[in-house]
């Protein structure tokens, strides 16, 4: 009964798991974009694997609902070097042609950000913006004055700059000098393509406009934006049309569940709590095997790795869902209990990071950022919550080893209630079921343990007697 009850819960475990998955997948396709549409992405913090994992899903959905331009709203100071190379490479690999807008007002590309910039296909600024200040920084602020950080990152510039048909020397003075320039001055250096104030005023002047691949001077293919009545005579092996782009339906691509869990991972505090509180977990589970602490434990430090960039998101995705199936595997085995929670827990976090689940532009931004501190606080009470159940249930383990009926064997007591033969006594403070094997044990006389049956302590008359034997 037990076995068929166990595999009757895991039934319903692996139903709960396909829907989640279903629903999951039709999500995913009920927000794609439409053929010839323009799919516009806000990125508007530091750029980290988040940014990466944005950038990257987006080109996908773009290219799978065959858009016809990805643009970029940028607003950021920077972020780290890793992810602004992999963002790089992202957009010069994209099939899809890209523009980076930076905007609105008031918005800035600094440091990572004009690395992004240069490494897009067209280059656009609004009214009060601000591209530049590239030279690189550590982690602690301070600014890297060593030849072979300046030059390695300038050659960087330069050859994305030369790529794309824009001003080297500006490019190289981005990192050399800290260059700061404004849309006009941009434009006029020919760092950046077109100056527009708002999204259909950008589409609008591109209309006249085509994108190619074509050989220049020295021999070698770049990108250019050109007019399309002047692409007659010309050597190219790729080009995008853009007339009547400003009348293409405009999609906002929104993050999916994965970067959603993914920028709250990697919030520096949530994954040093997350490796802390899973650190401890483990010790404590070794300590008091059985209760899953090192289970829960060994999954918030793999959240934890995920968080600081160590592991890959594809690659967690990957790990979580083998490892659930091998729990629920052990479960089916042993059914214990804990394994089957702890495989349904892993699949369900390896699904949320393999499927994109867009679709969220039904919720305000405000929405999300209320659900992502609620998240977080209810994080922080949980962890904190679990370690104060893991150390009661140590904290009983180790009572019920100095206090169980098999230490109380030889001990004396008092009869709480009398003993005919069956009642209760009062040993060591405590109350336990007890039977006489002798005579029947008025209440209050003393009593000594024999033995014990089950849970029920079997004793017999102490009387005075017999205190010095």
């Amino acid at each position: 009964m037990v076995t068929l009850a166990c595999q009757s819960k895991l039934k319903r475990l692996f139903l709960a798991i396909v829907f989640i998955l279903a629903l999951s997948t039709m999500v995913q396709s009920s927000a794609g974009v439409a053929q010839g549409s323009v799919l516009i992405v806000h990125v508007s913090s530091e750029i980290a694997r988040p940014t990466v994992e944005l950038v990257t899903r987006s080109i996908e959905e773009a290219k799978a609902g065959g858009a016809r331009l990805i643009v970029y709203e940028l607003n950021t100071p920077g972020g780290e070097l890793g992810s602004v190379t992999d963002i790089m490479d992202a957009l010069n690999g994209s099939p899809v042609p890209v523009l980076v807008w930076v905007a609105p007002s008031g918005a800035v590309a600094w440091s990572g950000g004009v690395y992004i910039l240069m490494s897009s296909h067209i280059a656009v600024m609004a009214s009060g913006t601000t591209i530049g200040s590239a030279q690189p920084v550590s982690s602690i602020g301070e600014v890297l004055e060593q030849p072979k950080y300046i030059n390695a990152l300038a050659g960087l510039m330069r050859d994305n700059a030369r790529l794309h048909n824009r001003n080297e020397t500006a490019a190289q003075e981005f990192v050399t000098q800290n260059l700061n320039l404004g849309p006009e001055e941009a434009l006029r250096s020919h760092v950046v393509e077109l100056v527009a104030d708002n999204l259909q005023s950008m589409l609008t002047q591109l209309e006249p406009y085509s994108l190619i691949f074509a050989r220049s001077e020295m021999g070698t293919f770049v990108w250019k934006l050109i007019l399309t009545e002047s692409l007659g005579g010309l050597d190219y092996s790729k080009s995008y049309d853009f007339s009547g782009i400003s009348q293409a339906a405009q999609y906002t691509y929104e993050p999916g569940l994965n970067v959603r869990l993914l920028e709250l991972l990697s919030n520096p505090l949530i994954a040093s709590v997350l490796l802390i509180v899973g650190l401890y977990a483990v010790i404590i589970g070794f300590k008091t095997p059985g209760y899953g602490a090192e289970i829960a434990g060994a999954l918030t430090v793999f959240l934890a790795l995920v968080g600081f960039g160590i592991i890959g998101i594809n690659v967690a995705a990957a790990l979580l869902f083998l490892l659930g199936i091998i729990l629920t595997l052990i479960e089916i085995k042993t059914h214990i209990g804990i394994f089957a929670l702890a495989g349904i827990v892993m699949i369900v976090l390896g699904s949320f990071l393999a499927f994109p689940l867009p679709g969220w532009e039904l919720i305000s931004a405000r929405a999300v950022e209320s659900a992502r501190t609620t998240l977080i606080s209810v994080a922080l009470v949980m962890s904190a919550i679990f370690g104060f159940v893991v150390y009661k249930v140590a904290e009983a383990r180790r009572m019920k080893v100095k206090a169980g009926p098999e230490q109380l064997i030889g001990k004396t007591g008092i009869a709480a209630s009398e003993l005919a033969p069956r009642g209760e006594v009062k040993i060591e403070g405590q109350i336990w079921r007890a039977e006489t094997v002798g005579d029947h044990v008025k209440q209050g006389e003393p009593v000594e343990v024999v033995s014990r049956e089950g849970l029920i302590l079997r004793v017999k008359p102490k009387h005075p007697q017999t205190r010095g034997e």
